[in-house]
C-alpha cells in the first residue's frame, strides 16, 4: 500500500517542507500534490501526482490535458481534475504577462521605459525602475518632484524601493523640460551615489538616464563615486 502523507515524517511532507524551506524546495509531484490537496482508496496525493506526471510525460504535458479527460482517471473526480486544470492555466497565464514586460539590462531600456512616463511632464521628475534578477520590470517609481536631488535620503529611497519590492536591480530616470537632455552636475552626481549605494547591498545597477521630449542621454558614472553629506 501508497504512503499516506499522514504516514509520512513530518519533515518530509509537502506542506511542511513548502513552510519551511519555500516553494522552490519541492519537486514538481510535491507541488501537484498540494494542488490535490488529498489522496484516495489507499494513494497518497503525493503518489497520484507522481502518477499523473508520468502517465503524461511532466508538466508539460499534463497542462494540454482537458479537465473531462483528467476526471475519468481513478481517484481524480471534478474537483480535483478542476484544479489541476486551473493552476496549469495560471502559470501559462502567468508566463505570458512575464513576456509582456519589458527587459531593462541598458541604458536603451531605460530609455524606452522611461520617455512614455516622462516626456510629457512639465516639471523635472525622478523615477526609479525596479527590476528582477533577470531585468524584467518589477515597478516603476516616482522618487522626486520639481527637481534632481543628490542628497543621502534620495539614494536611501532609489535603494529602499528596489528592495522593498525584491528587485535585483535598479535604473534611475530623470527629465529635463527644457528640451536639452545632456546630464547635469546633480544628474552625475546621484548616479554615482546610486551606483555606489546599489553596489554596498548586493544590487544591480544599470544606469541612469536624462529625458527631454522623446530625446535622451546617459548619465556617466565614474569609477569612485563622491561621497554625499
Amino acid at each position: 500500500m501508497t504512503e499516506r502523507l499522514a504516514e509520512m515524517a513530518e519533515h518530509e511532507r509537502p506542506r511542511e517542507r513548502l513552510a519551511e524551506h519555500g516553494p522552490q524546495a519541492l519537486r514538481d509531484a510535491e507541488l501537484l500534490a498540494l494542488v490535490l490537496r488529498h489522496g484516495n482508496a489507499g494513494t497518497s496525493a503525493l503518489a497520484m501526482a507522481e502518477q499523473l506526471l508520468r502517465d503524461h510525460g511532466g508538466l508539460l504535458g499534463l497542462a494540454s490535458v482537458r479537465a473531462d479527460d483528467l476526471a475519468r482517471r481513478a481517484g481524480m473526480g471534478p474537483a480535483k481534475s478542476a484544479s489541476v486544470v486551473a493552476a496549469c492555466q495560471l502559470a501559462a497565464r502567468i508566463r505570458a504577462e512575464q513576456e509582456r514586460v519589458p527587459v531593462v539590462r541598458s541604458a536603451v531600456d531605460v530609455a524606452d521605459v522611461a520617455i512614455p512616463l516622462l516626456q510629457h511632464v512639465r516639471t523635472e521628475r525622478v523615477l526609479a525602475l525596479v527590476v528582477d534578477g533577470s531585468g524584467h520590470l518589477r515597478r516603476a517609481l516616482t522618487l522626486a518632484e520639481g527637481g534632481v536631488s543628490p542628497s543621502p535620503g534620495v539614494v536611501r529611497d532609489v535603494l529602499t524601493a528596489a528592495l522593498h519590492h525584491g528587485g535585483g536591480g535598479l535604473a534611475v530616470a530623470s527629465n529635463h523640460p527644457d528640451g536639452d537632455p545632456a546630464p547635469r552636475e546633480a544628474d552625475r552626481v546621484l548616479a554615482e551615489a546610486v551606483s555606489a549605494g546599489a553596489a554596498s547591498v548586493g544590487l544591480r545597477f544599470v544606469g541612469h538616464v536624462t529625458v527631454a521630449g522623446r530625446l535622451w542621454d546617459e548619465v556617466p558614472v565614474r569609477r569612485r563615486p563622491p561621497a554625499l553629506g
